[in-house]
């Protein structure tokens, strides 16, 4: 999944998720609240996005929480 569009639509589409640790449960990447994101400085492919960390608030719990991205098949 190089092209950032075909990124978006998963997205939208719900099958991007990140990982709630105190929930544990999977959360919609459009349902949280994103506070920040870190870069691998490893990695230097297409699909920067799949290898950054993410720092968002959990909407059920309202915990900040750290997560790299899944995407659901």
């Amino acid at each position: 999944m190089s092209n950032p569009a075909e990124f978006l639509n998963a997205c939208n589409e719900g099958r991007v998720w990140l990982h709630c640790s105190k929930c544990d449960a999977p959360k919609r990447f459009n349902d949280v609240e994103h506070l920040d994101s870190f870069e691998n400085p490893a990695y230097w492919g297409p699909e920067p996005w799949w290898y950054d960390t993410r720092v968002f608030r959990c909407p059920d719990c309202g915990t900040v929480q750290q997560s790299t991205l899944e995407l659901q098949d």
